[in-house]
């Protein structure tokens, strides 16, 4: 009789796909049902909680919702270190589809609307995620945002004092001002790194500079960083104070849950997106949807500012649309008359 050969090999990793503090991530196949499937891969002496090494998949597994990436198996990879199998997404993060710049409005919102929906379900589960980013919100095959990596999710973790939480720059920029330890953190930490990640997603990370590192937390305390004045200028005033109360440095006057962030999210309406660009001496806006092909110039020249506004319906040339082309106004006025036409178009107010 032939005897059937065992295979000691549990995954065919292809691709790293991204490292971190906790260990790497890769492209892989499940060797037994030839599955495709993202595995972490956390070095024994990078996991938390040394007596429960399968800590993180079980809070994965207590979280599943369709809004957050869903674990399918864990285990010991080898004498080293365990894996963590999870669904492969092959959108990626929404960190990769950023790349730094803002992404459309309207998609925005429907991402941070599904952010908030896994992290509700988490945190009726008392699982608080604590490092909500762009790079740990990954795009499911129907667009859906579903959050990822919880490995800060841990009940217990409020008695560790990690290092890293002093020395990991893009994980301080985030952290909420109440949090000088993990002990501090809480919902309502979450819910001020939402604000945080959705700020980054309307604006794109030009609008959160660099600071020095030492500088950063009294910065955060004192509402400065980021800069809550600073909004692209299509972006309506609605949605800067629903991000600014998400942001907001007193614990009492943030959103009470993420339920209640969602439901407020829900109701601003935002129809259209607009594309950015910039010019030798100015910027150019342009959008078409349902109010139409809408075009809108800002430019300078001897200190004077001209803004010209057109807009089509259907077929033929752009035509202008005189309430909105002012000649030679100072930069205020400019200012002030190009975001009056940006946030109504975005708004459909116009």
């Amino acid at each position: 009789m032939e005897r059937i050969k065992i295979m000691s090999v549990r995954f065919d990793l292809k691709k790293r796909l991204g490292n971190g503090y906790f260990g790497e991530v890769w492209y892989a196949n499940e060797v037994g049902l030839n599955q495709i499937c993202a595995v972490k891969l956390v070095p024994h002496n990078k996991i938390i909680n040394q007596a429960n090494y399968f800590q993180e998949a079980q809070c994965l597994k207590q979280a599943e919702h369709s809004n957050v990436v869903r674990i399918l198996d864990t285990g010991n990879f080898d004498k080293t270190k365990i894996y963590l199998s999870m669904e492969y997404l092959k959108n990626k993060s929404l960190e990769n589809e950023a790349s730094g710049g803002f992404i459309a409005i309207t998609r925005a919102k429907k991402l941070m609307i599904d952010v908030l929906r896994g992290l509700e379900h988490a945190h009726q589960q008392n699982i608080l995620h604590r490092d909500i980013k762009p790079a740990n919100i990954l795009i499911g095959d129907s667009k859906e945002g579903k959050l990822s990596d919880f490995g800060l999710a841990l009940p217990d973790i409020s008695k560790l004092d990690l290092a890293f939480i002093k020395t990991n720059y893009q994980y301080m920029t985030h952290l909420a001002p109440e949090v000088s330890k993990f002990a501090d953190y809480s919902k309502s930490s979450d819910i001020y790194v939402c604000g945080v990640t959705f700020y980054r997603l309307i604006n794109g990370d030009s609008f959160l500079p660099s600071i020095d590192p030492i500088d950063i937390r009294q910065a955060i305390k004192d509402a400065k960083y980021p800069d809550r004045t600073r909004y692209r200028d299509f972006v309506p005033n609605s949605l800067r104070r629903f991000t600014n109360k998400a942001m907001n440095p007193d614990v009492s006057k943030r959103f009470k849950s993420a339920e209640e962030m969602r439901h407020s999210l829900e109701q601003i309406g935002l129809v259209s997106n607009w594309n950015e660009s910039f010019l030798p001496n100015g910027m150019y806006w342009s959008t078409s949807g349902t109010l139409g092909v809408i075009t809108v110039k800002k430019t300078e020249n001897c200190g004077l500012w001209t803004i010209l506004a057109k807009k089509r319906k259907h077929r033929g040339p752009l035509k202008r649309i005189t309430k909105y082309c002012k000649n030679k106004i100072n930069r205020k006025e400019a200012d002030s008359l190009t975001k009056e036409i940006l946030q109504k178009v975005v708004q459909n107010r116009l």
